[in-house]
């Protein structure tokens, strides 16, 4: 008897226990990175070579790595990361679509055709953890790669320096990278 009442005390203890922990468990963020340069103090390269729109059709990519240190450890060159989070996804199917920068005002030139935000982040899978968003997100009408880059450039820009966006700038092989 005495050995039943112990082994229902612990029982109960434990149910406690996991129950408790259950309710104060953080949900868990879902991010993708991308790999960018930064100048000699760290800042990130706002310029179309960072945020590069090719591909058949156009996109410009980013990569879900489960944290920092894994998108460090897929990624090793990278200087620099910018990293978006994506919200509490838990097993996304390809087709998933994000938006992001919602409600955020970015200045790019008028020539580059810029379409305001939010951009739809798609998940397709194609390599593993590949997100990207299309070129017709980024302009309207579109045209060229290079303009459809610069014009990712200065929204994500925008969006690394706004509080709340859910972009940031995160270190890669350097210490200090920024977003300024």
């Amino acid at each position: 008897m005495r050995i039943s009442k112990l082994r229902c005390s612990i029982l109960a203890v434990l149910l406690a226990a996991s129950s408790g922990l259950g309710m104060v468990s953080p949900a868990y963020a879902y991010s993708v990175y991308r790999s960018v340069t930064a100048d000699a103090g760290g800042v990130v390269v706002w310029t179309a070579v960072n945020f590069g729109v090719s591909g058949a059709p156009p996109t410009l990519s980013f990569f879900y790595f489960l944290d920092d240190n894994a998108a460090r450890a897929g990624l090793p060159a990278a200087q620099c990361f910018v990293k978006v989070d994506l919200g509490a996804l838990v097993g996304p199917v390809p087709g998933t679509q994000i938006p992001v920068g919602n409600g955020i005002v970015y200045n790019a030139n008028p020539a580059d055709n810029p379409r305001p935000l939010p951009w739809n982040m798609t998940f397709d899978n194609v390599p593993p953890g590949h997100w990207s968003i299309a070129k017709t997100e980024i302009q309207n009408p579109t045209s060229t790669n290079a303009a459809a880059s610069r014009v990712a450039a200065a929204a994500f820009q925008v969006l690394a320096t706004t509080g709340g966006s859910g972009v940031t700038v995160i270190n890669g092989q350097l210490a200090n990278c920024a977003a300024q």
